[in-house]
């Protein structure tokens, strides 16, 4: 998605070919204000100016052609049904699908959303990147002036052998839930979000929550993770919060080369606060997330994993339904 600089660098690559300005025309003093003289001088910082300019303009231009691009699209045939599992009283999860209508020849990769029950946040698209939770679990605030705490989220799991994404052609990104913009104006997305803190799926039988869930029993001193406890240098959650008022926010961006980065989070909000069924509803979205705390995957039949490899670490805690499996 990069390629080693940002646009944060822009500044300092225009100064930069300023500097070399600045030496160039001392150079010309001390050469008695000759061009002749001063030539071959002129030369050597000819090569890294025009490089450092070239990178300026490729930057300049990648940040236009995200606005451009922000601004352009807009999602047509938007559904969505709930993900349900046995054993649970309700969803755990909600697919999405829809057509993401956009400009012909984008080069780029969409990256999953994350959505949150929460107001709108300024968040600059320089920032949206950082502002990806990850494996973290919950809403990641850190970037923010004032931080809203740990807010609950859905979003893609990103460690996951469950959700085949066959838009991809290799066998080793058939797991993945980013996508590329299609040939044509017209992408057609799925989106499989359950709640944030599920750091690895294998199956709805076997999967883990990332060490700072709500709910994980902490290590005792001298218990090893490994066993299905959080590390106490993990942090846990131990106040979440569920939702800050009733409106659905997305958080959801696509990337390209040159740092390029498109905002698609309005468009996907006011998308989810016209049609979601989560929308207005904060009991549902608080029910959801709390089907995949501990207590709820205990009411629903699940224990512990067997440690062992591919099971616990210092960072997940692994449930299955049935734990000699």
């Amino acid at each position: 998605m990069k390629e080693g600089a940002s646009q944060e660098e822009v500044p300092a690559l225009i100064g930069g070919v300023g500097l070399f300005g600045l030496l160039g025309f001392l150079w010309w003093l001390v050469c008695g204000r000759s061009l002749k003289a001063s030539g071959l001088g002129w030369l050597v910082l000819a090569l890294p100016s025009a490089l450092y300019l070239a990178q300026a303009g490729r930057l300049i231009a990648a940040d236009w052609e995200g606005r451009r691009l922000g601004e352009a699209v807009s999602i047509e045939n938007y559904e969505e049904e709930p993900i349900l599992w046995p054993g649970f009283d309700g969803p755990v999860g909600l697919t999405v699908r829809f057509d993401l209508v956009h400009p012909d020849g984008v080069s780029a990769l969409i990256l999953p959303p994350e959505v949150r029950m929460g107001p709108v946040l300024e968040i600059a698209r320089s920032k949206l990147n950082f502002s990806q939770t990850s494996g973290s679990g919950y809403f990641k605030d850190s970037h923010l002036e004032q931080p809203v705490g740990d807010l609950t989220l859905l979003k893609s799991v990103l460690f996951q052998r469950h959700y085949v994404n066959d838009s991809f052609e290799r066998d080793y990104e058939q797991w993945v839930s980013a996508f590329r913009f299609a040939p044509g104006a017209r992408t057609r997305l799925i989106f499989r979000l359950h709640p944030g803190t599920i750091d690895y799926l294998e199956s709805p039988d076997r999967l883990c929550l990332s060490g700072r869930s709500f709910g994980l029993r902490v290590c005792a001193a001298g218990e090893d993770p490994n066993q299905g406890c959080a590390s106490p240098n993990w942090r846990s959650v131990t106040d979440p919060i569920y939702a800050v008022g009733d409106d659905l926010t997305a958080l959801w961006m696509a990337a390209g080369t040159a740092d390029m980065v498109v905002d698609l989070g309005p468009v996907l909000t006011a998308r989810l606060r016209a049609q979601s069924r989560l929308q207005g509803d904060p009991e549902s979205w608080t029910a959801m997330q709390r089907r995949l705390e501990p207590a709820g995957l205990a009411a629903a039949g699940y224990q512990l994993c067997p440690p062992g490899e591919g099971s616990h670490t210092a960072f997940r805690t692994c449930y299955c339904r049935d734990a000699g499996n």
